[in-house]
Protein backbone atom coordinates (compact mmCIF):
# COMPACT_ATOMS: atom_id res chain seq x y z
CA UNK A 1 0.00 0.00 0.00
CA UNK A 2 1.64 3.32 -1.44
CA UNK A 3 0.07 6.60 -1.75
CA UNK A 4 -0.74 5.71 -4.75
CA UNK A 5 -2.65 2.72 -4.20
CA UNK A 6 -4.09 3.38 -0.94
CA UNK A 7 -7.87 4.05 -1.12
CA UNK A 8 -9.37 6.54 0.93
CA UNK A 9 -13.21 7.00 2.01
CA UNK A 10 -14.34 10.54 3.65
CA UNK A 11 -17.44 10.50 5.18
CA UNK A 12 -18.98 13.68 5.93
CA UNK A 13 -22.57 15.46 5.72
CA UNK A 14 -20.81 18.71 4.80
CA UNK A 15 -19.67 19.07 1.25
CA UNK A 16 -17.59 22.00 1.89
CA UNK A 17 -15.54 19.63 4.28
CA UNK A 18 -15.60 16.68 1.60
CA UNK A 19 -14.43 18.74 -0.62
CA UNK A 20 -11.37 20.06 0.92
CA UNK A 21 -10.72 16.80 2.43
CA UNK A 22 -10.94 14.98 -1.12
CA UNK A 23 -8.76 17.26 -2.33
CA UNK A 24 -5.93 17.94 -0.23
CA UNK A 25 -5.70 13.91 0.00
CA UNK A 26 -5.57 13.21 -3.69
CA UNK A 27 -3.12 16.22 -4.69
CA UNK A 28 -1.43 13.96 -2.55
CA UNK A 29 -1.70 10.62 -4.27
CA UNK A 30 -4.60 8.81 -2.84
CA UNK A 31 -7.56 7.25 -4.41
CA UNK A 32 -10.73 9.28 -2.76
CA UNK A 33 -14.36 8.50 -2.66
CA UNK A 34 -16.82 11.42 -0.58
CA UNK A 35 -19.85 10.88 0.75
CA UNK A 36 -22.59 12.59 3.09
CA UNK A 37 -23.98 9.49 5.71
CA UNK A 38 -23.52 6.82 7.44
CA UNK A 39 -25.75 5.04 4.84
CA UNK A 40 -23.95 5.97 1.80
CA UNK A 41 -20.45 4.92 3.78
CA UNK A 42 -21.68 1.13 4.71
CA UNK A 43 -22.50 1.02 1.27
CA UNK A 44 -19.61 2.50 -0.76
CA UNK A 45 -17.67 0.14 1.81
CA UNK A 46 -19.72 -2.95 0.51
CA UNK A 47 -19.00 -1.96 -3.15
CA UNK A 48 -15.29 -1.44 -2.48
CA UNK A 49 -13.28 -1.76 0.58
CA UNK A 50 -10.84 1.38 1.26
CA UNK A 51 -7.82 1.36 3.70
CA UNK A 52 -9.00 4.11 5.60
CA UNK A 53 -11.63 5.86 6.52
CA UNK A 54 -12.29 9.74 7.82
CA UNK A 55 -15.27 9.75 9.56
CA UNK A 56 -17.08 12.79 11.16
CA UNK A 57 -18.88 12.00 14.55
CA UNK A 58 -21.68 14.16 14.01
CA UNK A 59 -23.65 12.84 11.08
CA UNK A 60 -27.20 13.68 10.81
CA UNK A 61 -28.28 10.09 10.39
CA UNK A 62 -25.98 7.84 12.01
CA UNK A 63 -24.06 7.57 15.48
CA UNK A 64 -20.04 8.29 14.12
CA UNK A 65 -19.09 5.66 17.50
CA UNK A 66 -21.68 2.75 16.24
CA UNK A 67 -20.96 3.80 12.91
CA UNK A 68 -17.14 2.76 13.04
CA UNK A 69 -17.62 -0.04 15.33
CA UNK A 70 -20.02 -1.50 12.59
CA UNK A 71 -16.46 -0.53 9.97
CA UNK A 72 -14.26 -2.17 11.71
CA UNK A 73 -16.53 -5.38 12.22
CA UNK A 74 -17.42 -5.37 8.99
CA UNK A 75 -13.90 -4.63 7.73
CA UNK A 76 -11.52 -5.09 10.24
CA UNK A 77 -8.18 -4.42 8.43
CA UNK A 78 -10.00 -0.87 7.32
CA UNK A 79 -8.31 1.52 9.57
CA UNK A 80 -10.56 4.80 10.95
CA UNK A 81 -9.83 8.67 11.57
CA UNK A 82 -12.49 10.25 13.90
CA UNK A 83 -13.09 13.87 12.34
CA UNK A 84 -14.50 16.00 15.36
CA UNK A 85 -15.33 19.26 16.86
CA UNK A 86 -14.09 20.45 20.06
CA UNK A 87 -17.19 20.26 21.43
CA UNK A 88 -17.46 16.41 21.12
CA UNK A 89 -13.93 15.92 22.54
CA UNK A 90 -15.53 13.24 24.83
CA UNK A 91 -17.02 11.74 21.93
CA UNK A 92 -13.92 11.44 20.53
CA UNK A 93 -12.00 9.68 23.28
CA UNK A 94 -15.09 7.00 23.43
CA UNK A 95 -14.32 6.61 19.52
CA UNK A 96 -10.22 5.69 20.13
CA UNK A 97 -11.26 3.21 23.23
CA UNK A 98 -13.35 1.72 21.06
CA UNK A 99 -10.58 0.86 17.79
CA UNK A 100 -10.50 4.15 16.26
CA UNK A 101 -6.82 4.22 14.86
CA UNK A 102 -6.53 8.53 15.60
CA UNK A 103 -8.87 11.20 15.87
CA UNK A 104 -8.66 14.76 14.35
CA UNK A 105 -10.19 18.33 15.15
CA UNK A 106 -11.62 20.93 13.39
CA UNK A 107 -10.70 22.88 11.82
CA UNK A 108 -8.07 20.47 10.09
CA UNK A 109 -4.50 22.11 8.62
CA UNK A 110 -4.26 20.28 5.34
CA UNK A 111 -0.14 19.04 6.89
CA UNK A 112 -1.65 17.51 9.90
CA UNK A 113 -4.26 15.68 7.89
CA UNK A 114 -1.81 14.21 5.59
CA UNK A 115 0.92 13.48 8.22
CA UNK A 116 -1.75 11.87 10.56
CA UNK A 117 -3.03 9.72 7.57
CA UNK A 118 0.31 8.83 6.43
CA UNK A 119 1.22 7.79 9.82
CA UNK A 120 -2.05 5.17 10.38
CA UNK A 121 -1.33 3.83 6.68
CA UNK A 122 2.44 3.28 7.72
CA UNK A 123 1.18 1.40 10.40
CA UNK A 124 -1.29 -0.43 9.09
CA UNK A 125 0.92 -1.23 6.01
CA UNK A 126 3.70 -2.13 8.49
CA UNK A 127 1.20 -5.12 10.38
CA UNK A 128 0.17 -6.45 7.09
CA UNK A 129 3.78 -6.67 5.94
CA UNK A 130 4.40 -8.53 8.99
CA UNK A 131 1.67 -11.13 8.63
CA UNK A 132 2.67 -11.76 5.09
CA UNK A 133 6.04 -12.67 6.27
CA UNK A 134 4.65 -14.98 9.09
CA UNK A 135 2.46 -16.66 6.41
CA UNK A 136 5.91 -16.63 4.00
CA UNK A 137 7.46 -18.39 6.78
CA UNK A 138 4.83 -20.91 7.07
CA UNK A 139 5.04 -21.93 3.61
CA UNK A 140 8.39 -21.96 3.71
CA UNK A 141 8.54 -24.82 6.65
CA UNK A 142 5.52 -26.82 5.55
CA UNK A 143 7.87 -26.81 2.01
CA UNK A 144 10.69 -28.20 3.96
CA UNK A 145 8.88 -30.58 5.83
CA UNK A 146 7.08 -31.82 3.04
CA UNK A 147 10.77 -32.45 1.94
CA UNK A 148 11.95 -34.22 4.78
CA UNK A 149 8.80 -36.59 4.09
CA UNK A 150 7.54 -35.20 7.96
CA UNK A 151 3.87 -34.91 9.23
CA UNK A 152 3.61 -31.13 9.98
CA UNK A 153 1.58 -31.76 12.55
CA UNK A 154 3.60 -33.41 14.33
CA UNK A 155 6.92 -31.06 13.56
CA UNK A 156 4.57 -28.15 14.94
CA UNK A 157 3.81 -29.93 18.24
CA UNK A 158 6.68 -29.96 18.47
CA UNK A 159 7.71 -26.44 18.77
CA UNK A 160 6.45 -24.61 21.91
CA UNK A 161 4.97 -21.46 22.22
CA UNK A 162 8.44 -19.64 23.07
CA UNK A 163 9.82 -21.35 20.35
CA UNK A 164 7.54 -20.04 17.48
CA UNK A 165 7.58 -16.53 15.68
CA UNK A 166 3.92 -15.80 15.70
CA UNK A 167 3.55 -17.15 19.43
CA UNK A 168 3.99 -16.01 22.61
CA UNK A 169 4.33 -17.54 25.41
CA UNK A 170 4.20 -15.67 28.93
CA UNK A 171 3.18 -18.01 32.29
CA UNK A 172 0.11 -19.43 31.86
CA UNK A 173 -0.55 -17.02 28.71
CA UNK A 174 -0.13 -18.09 25.27
CA UNK A 175 -0.99 -15.40 22.10
CA UNK A 176 -1.38 -16.85 19.03
CA UNK A 177 -0.37 -13.75 16.18
CA UNK A 178 -1.80 -15.85 13.72
CA UNK A 179 -4.77 -16.62 14.36
CA UNK A 180 -5.48 -14.08 16.73
CA UNK A 181 -6.01 -16.06 19.38
CA UNK A 182 -5.30 -15.58 23.38
CA UNK A 183 -5.30 -18.12 26.06
CA UNK A 184 -5.11 -18.48 29.69
CA UNK A 185 -4.73 -21.35 31.69
CA UNK A 186 -5.78 -23.24 28.62
CA UNK A 187 -9.16 -21.40 28.41
CA UNK A 188 -9.54 -19.23 25.32
CA UNK A 189 -10.07 -15.38 26.41
CA UNK A 190 -12.22 -13.13 24.04
CA UNK A 191 -10.72 -10.28 23.19
CA UNK A 192 -11.35 -6.42 20.59
CA UNK A 193 -8.42 -5.59 19.05
CA UNK A 194 -7.00 -2.91 21.12
CA UNK A 195 -7.31 -5.61 24.28
CA UNK A 196 -5.00 -8.02 22.16
CA UNK A 197 -2.32 -5.26 21.05
CA UNK A 198 -2.37 -4.04 24.63
CA UNK A 199 -2.29 -7.51 25.90
CA UNK A 200 0.44 -8.46 23.64
CA UNK A 201 2.57 -5.49 23.80
CA UNK A 202 3.27 -6.70 27.73
CA UNK A 203 3.50 -9.92 27.22
CA UNK A 204 5.87 -10.17 24.70
CA UNK A 205 8.38 -8.90 27.09
CA UNK A 206 7.51 -10.28 30.41
CA UNK A 207 8.45 -8.29 34.08
CA UNK A 208 9.92 -5.15 31.61
CA UNK A 209 7.66 -1.90 32.46
CA UNK A 210 6.10 -0.35 29.85
CA UNK A 211 4.99 3.44 29.36
CA UNK A 212 1.34 4.24 28.70
CA UNK A 213 2.30 6.34 25.25
CA UNK A 214 4.15 3.35 24.23
CA UNK A 215 0.91 0.81 24.76
CA UNK A 216 -1.46 3.08 23.18
CA UNK A 217 0.95 2.96 20.31
CA UNK A 218 0.36 -0.63 20.13
CA UNK A 219 -3.04 0.21 18.64
CA UNK A 220 -3.37 3.63 17.46
CA UNK A 221 -0.99 5.86 15.51
CA UNK A 222 -0.18 8.74 17.96
CA UNK A 223 -1.03 10.18 21.52
CA UNK A 224 -0.43 13.56 22.53
CA UNK A 225 1.23 12.70 25.74
CA UNK A 226 1.50 10.43 28.30
CA UNK A 227 -1.46 11.83 30.56
CA UNK A 228 -3.44 11.08 27.65
CA UNK A 229 -2.58 7.92 27.34
CA UNK A 230 -3.08 6.75 30.69
CA UNK A 231 -6.70 8.08 30.69
CA UNK A 232 -7.10 5.80 27.52
CA UNK A 233 -5.72 3.18 28.71
CA UNK A 234 -7.48 3.03 32.28
CA UNK A 235 -10.61 1.24 30.79
CA UNK A 236 -8.94 -1.22 28.60
CA UNK A 237 -7.23 -2.32 31.41
CA UNK A 238 -10.08 -2.38 33.42
CA UNK A 239 -11.68 -4.98 31.11
CA UNK A 240 -8.57 -6.94 30.56
CA UNK A 241 -7.98 -7.63 34.10
CA UNK A 242 -11.86 -8.87 34.35
CA UNK A 243 -10.81 -11.33 31.78
CA UNK A 244 -7.75 -12.76 32.51
CA UNK A 245 -7.44 -12.03 36.61
CA UNK A 246 -8.43 -14.50 39.09
CA UNK A 247 -9.07 -11.18 41.16
CA UNK A 248 -9.34 -8.40 39.17
CA UNK A 249 -9.38 -5.81 42.46
CA UNK A 250 -6.01 -7.74 42.88
CA UNK A 251 -4.16 -7.97 39.84
CA UNK A 252 -1.57 -10.40 39.36
CA UNK A 253 -0.44 -10.18 36.12
CA UNK A 254 -1.22 -7.15 34.10
CA UNK A 255 0.93 -5.26 36.88
CA UNK A 256 0.26 -1.12 37.53
CA UNK A 257 4.10 0.99 37.90
CA UNK A 258 3.14 3.96 39.35
CA UNK A 259 3.82 7.25 37.35
CA UNK A 260 4.80 5.11 34.57
CA UNK A 261 2.52 2.23 33.18
CA UNK A 262 2.16 -1.72 33.39
CA UNK A 263 4.04 -4.67 33.25
CA UNK A 264 3.04 -8.36 32.54
CA UNK A 265 3.67 -10.72 35.51
CA UNK A 266 4.67 -14.43 34.30
CA UNK A 267 4.76 -15.67 37.34
CA UNK A 268 1.37 -14.01 38.75
CA UNK A 269 2.24 -12.73 42.31
CA UNK A 270 0.33 -9.71 43.17
CA UNK A 271 2.02 -6.59 42.86
CA UNK A 272 2.51 -4.34 45.30
CA UNK A 273 3.20 -0.64 44.04
CA UNK A 274 -0.11 0.29 42.82
CA UNK A 275 -3.09 -1.54 40.59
Amino acid sequence: MTSETAQILVVDDEALVRRVLGDALTQTGYRVRSVGSGDAALAALATTSADLVLLDLQLGDSDGVELMQVIRTRWPRTEVIILTAHGSMTSAIAAVRHGASDYLLKPIGVEELRARVSDVLARSRAGRERLERILTMSQQLQALVANEGLELTNAADELGPGQRADVYAAGPLVIDITQHLVRMHGEQIDLTPAEFAILHALARTPGAVITCAQIVQSFQASVADEDEARQMLRPHIVRLRRKIEPEPSNPAYIQSVRGIGYRWSSSGAAATNGT
